[in-house]
């Protein structure tokens, strides 16, 4: 269940529509209570408060309101144009970290939303000529005068979310708090091992297809504890599934009654598209997009594609801190019931390396910097991530050596590689005196 609402959360919180509705019925509720709120000044004048005439009030509001929804547009014009921008120069899928970005989301509410209450305003301000609205008008006044300084603002904001370096720590750390969240702490416990697989298998059939957004692990081990049956996952999230591919194998067949089956069926949540949710090679995979538009002939920024490869990096740097992902999830009682794929490192390292090393194809400084970033990390590799990291730096010096036509360009990328593994040799040498 627990994921299933995550999928929901995340959706939520990457539209536009959420947090401004939520401001706009907060500002509906503004209105009502400065209406009911009358003051009685006895004729004097409160220099903060609006001193007109009740037949003042309306032609006042009316031009608060008609400039607020020309704010309003301005505002939303300006949004679309910057989510046009990010979709041809950095890649369409980035456009969620947009608007899923909490100042966009407030400053086009707080414009929506006083364009809502100048127009409840409005409409009981006709009326009583001789009972006037002051607190109300007062309030729209301010509302706007906030609006005014929020649309500056909101443009610095904009024309600095579009930058490339923004865009690509904002996806890093997403990356790094997705690697804390899914990754557990280092320690010296022994994982659960897999649970043994006796008897003949039931394969389990997904319904539909789609992208795999979740997986409810304990739902489907609980589950499993009541049939006291074993379920192998075959997909793990992020994976694309098509209608009626095998999503689990019970074992023993015999006990994998229907609602098991259904439990299985429903645990698997599939969408239109991933999330980040589970996936934890999402994000690796929207930095890389960037790197390979910025590579791209059209493009042909390299200083972009640096930007990314040291990105991704410090975040895989991080990655490594952390212990490996869980594969086998137990019941209440501590028994392995579900076992299941998981992002590895190396699949992590693959997904972050592969894709930009074959884009760099003729381009020196890009493979030179990946082979120096892979030192760095090779530097404080351990045995479980050295080989994975060693293996993408001999891909880039192969790759290399095919593609660079410079001798002096090939030298200095073979000897980044030589210091990378003298680097790594003295590190090993000085783990082992430890």
């Amino acid at each position: 269940m627990i994921p299933r609402l995550l999928t929901v959360w995340y959706a939520v919180r990457s539209s536009l529509w959420a947090l401004p509705l939520a401001m706009v019925i907060a500002a509906a509720a503004l209105a009502y209570a400065t209406l009911t709120i009358r003051l009685d000044l006895g004729g004097e004048k409160v220099w903060f408060l609006f001193s007109g005439s009740g037949s003042q009030a309306p032609q006042f509001l009316s031009s608060l309101m008609t400039a607020m929804i020309t704010m309003a547009t301005l505002a939303i014009s300006i949004t679309m144009v910057v989510l046009t921008l990010a979709a041809q120069q950095l890649g369409p899928r980035l456009i969620r970290n947009f608007m899923r970005n909490r100042r966009t989301q407030a400053a086009l509410g707080l414009f929506i939303g006083t364009v809502v209450y100048l127009l409840l305003v409005l409409r009981s301000a006709y009326g009583d000529r001789n009972d006037v609205p002051n607190l109300a008008v007062t309030g729209g006044t301010l509302l706007v005068l906030i609006c005014v300084i929020t649309l500056l603002l909101f443009v610095h904001h904009l024309a600095r979310s579009i930058i490339a370096d923004n865009i690509i720590d904002d996806v890093g750390r997403e990356l790094d708090g997705n690697i804390a969240r899914l990754l557990p702490e280092k320690n010296d416990e022994e994982p659960a091992s897999p649970p043994a697989r006796k008897g003949k298998e039931k394969p389990v059939q997904l319904a539909y297809g789609g992208y795999v957004q979740a997986i409810d692990y304990q739902s489907i081990a609980d589950a499993a504890a009541e049939a006291d049956a074993v379920v192998a996952l075959t997909l793990r999230a992020g994976h694309h599934a098509i209608t009626g591919e095998i999503a689990a194998v019970i074992t023993p067949a015999e006990r994998a009654g229907d609602a098991l089956c259904e439990t299985i069926r429903d645990g698997v949540v599939i969408g239109a598209e991933r999330t980040t949710v589970q996936d934890l090679e999402f994000s690796v995979r929207q930095m890389v997009e960037v790197a390979l538009r910025a590579l791209s002939p059209g493009i042909n920024d390299v200083y972009t594609a640096l930007a990314v490869i040291n990105r991704l990096t410090l975040s895989i740097r991080n990655m490594m801190a952390r212990g490996e992902p869980q594969s086998v999830w137990c019941d209440t009682e501590g028994t392995p019931r579900v076992t299941g794929p998981v992002s590895t490192f190396e699949g992590v390292t693959d997904a972050a390396f592969n894709q930009i090393r074959q884009s760099a194809f003729g381009k020196p400084a890009v493979l030179i910097h990946l082979t120096e970033n892979l030192g760095q990390l090779l530097q404080q590799a351990g045995d479980a991530h050295r080989s994975a990291l060693e293996k993408h730096l001999a891909l880039v010096l192969a790759a290399g050596r095919r593609t660079i036509e410079d001798e002096a360009d090939l030298n200095a990328l073979e000897a980044r590689a030589r210091d990378a593994r003298k680097e790594t040799g003295a590190s090993a040498e000085a783990g082992t005196d430890d």
